[in-house]
Order: C-alpha cells, then sequence, then structure tokens
C-alpha cells in the first residue's frame, strides 16, 4: 500500500498509518483536560490551591500535584493509592461525580482531599485515597485508616460524625458511623443486612443487625432474621441500646 505523500513525512507515519486503516490515534488525557484540575481554598479567607491529576500513559491517574497560589512547580505530589484497575476514561464513564473530591474530613477547619480510583456503577460504590491536610507540617499526608474505610465516606460537620455506605450484590448492604476519638477514626454505630437468599438449611437468608458503641466496645442493639424479600424494604430503626441492657445510658464516648 501507497500513502499520500503528504503523510510520509517521519512525524506523522504513525498518524497516517492509523489513519489509512481507518483508525484513529488514541488521545490521552493531559493536564489540561477537563476534570484533571481542580482549584479550592483550604480554608475559608485563604487564598486557593491549584490541584493536577497526573495520569499516565495508559491513562491511570499516578498522583496528585499539589500548586501552590501563582507557583508553577508543585509544592507536593501525592501518590495515587490506586492502582490499574480503571482508567480516567473508565472513571468518567462510569460517574459523573469529580474524580478529586475535598471535604473538612477530621473537622479541623481544613479540607482534605478524596481521590477516586474506583467506582462501581451498579452499586453506586466510590472507593477514594484519602489525605488529610496537616497545618504543622504544611502538607497533605495519606490517611491509610480512612482509604480503608472510605467506602463512599461522608463527612457531617454537624455532629462531626463519618459515614459511609457499601452495597453488596443481591441485596447486601451496610452502613457505618465513625467519630474521632483519640486522634483516630473509631466505629460508634453500624447497621447491616447480611446475607443472601438460595440457601436450603436458612430460609431466613438475610439478618439485621444494629450494633452501637457501648462503654468503649461495639454491642449489638438488635438482631432480625428476614426470611421474606418484602421485610427488607420494612426494617426497624436502630434502638440506642440492647433491649437486655442494664444501663439507661451508653457512656460518652
Amino acid at each position: 500500500m501507497r500513502f499520500p505523500v503528504f503523510c510520509c513525512a517521519a512525524a506523522v507515519v504513525l498518524q497516517c498509518a492509523l489513519l489509512a486503516c481507518g483508525q484513529q490515534p488514541a488521545e490521552l488525557p493531559h493536564s489540561g483536560d477537563a476534570g484533571l484540575d481542580y482549584s479550592f481554598s483550604l480554608a475559608s479567607g485563604e487564598a486557593p490551591l491549584r490541584f493536577n491529576l497526573e495520569v499516565d500513559a495508559k491513562g491511570y491517574v499516578t498522583g496528585i500535584a499539589v500548586f501552590a497560589p501563582g507557583q508553577q512547580k508543585p509544592q507536593q505530589t501525592l501518590a495515587s493509592c490506586g492502582g490499574t484497575d480503571e482508567t480516567v476514561d473508565d472513571l468518567t464513564h462510569d460517574t459523573d461525580e469529580p474524580l478529586l473530591k475535598h471535604s473538612d474530613l477530621n473537622f479541623d477547619g481544613f479540607e482534605d482531599l478524596q481521590l477516586m480510583y474506583m467506582y462501581v456503577p451498579h452499586l453506586g460504590k466510590r472507593l477514594d485515597c484519602v489525605y488529610l491536610w496537616d497545618p504543622k507540617a504544611v502538607k497533605f499526608v495519606y490517611s491509610k485508616e480512612l482509604t480503608e474505610i472510605g467506602v463512599s465516606i461522608e463527612a457531617h460537620p454537624g455532629d462531626k460524625t463519618l459515614t459511609t455506605h457499601e452495597d453488596w450484590m443481591f441485596g447486601p448492604w451496610q452502613d457505618s458511623t465513625y467519630r474521632w476519638i483519640g486522634g483516630k477514626p473509631v466505629l460508634v454505630e453500624q447497621a447491616s443486612l447480611l446475607g443472601g437468599w438460595g440457601q436450603a438449611d436458612n430460609p431466613c437468608g438475610f439478618t439485621y443487625t444494629c450494633s452501637k458503641r457501648i462503654g468503649g466496645e461495639m454491642v449489638e442493639t438488635l438482631t432480625k432474621k428476614i426470611c421474606k424479600p418484602e421485610e427488607m424494604d420494612d426494617l426497624p430503626k436502630c434502638p440506642t441500646t440492647p433491649a437486655t441492657s442494664p444501663r439507661a445510658a451508653p457512656k460518652s464516648q
């Protein structure tokens, strides 16, 4: 096969070959693409920082470059905790949520980062690498603890709690609430519907369970077998204390 003369320059040979075969050359995300650049302030009244998601040649997010106001070189680069499960195209195809979110996850008055590295569309499940701003060190620090619990994590400034929600295939789910105790996120409440139908030895395939942190330990406050599918949509509200507990109220934590 002979190519047109204008395609014979060395710099465009590959592109012309692709076009001759009816293919378009792949375009990889770059720093100017929408969805890879972000800008926001760490605290009220402060100048906004700029954040650029770094993407490798295969389209995977490798990290976050953090730029101080007016600076062209990053003051810090954060490595992504994600692997090679989903590219930028995969993530943006599955959801309209931003790849990089920010909120005050430890309620210290500074914004923290959530970098999405996986999204499961049929379950609405978002997995994030979490980085907390350290005002003393003047930098972001990777939080292994929040990353491990951070399934669709949300901050609630009103009562200073963090909540997560996780769904699994065919009905099971789990809601968890955390508080900062001793500088760490500690599980204080949890409700779950776990199990599955079709078990010959267990017609009541699911179990609904509520737990609460009481006296420094997680204690079940309710357990209910779910034997019919329609019962899954009519679950009782979780009580604050176990029905058999001799204590009138839990200790404050």
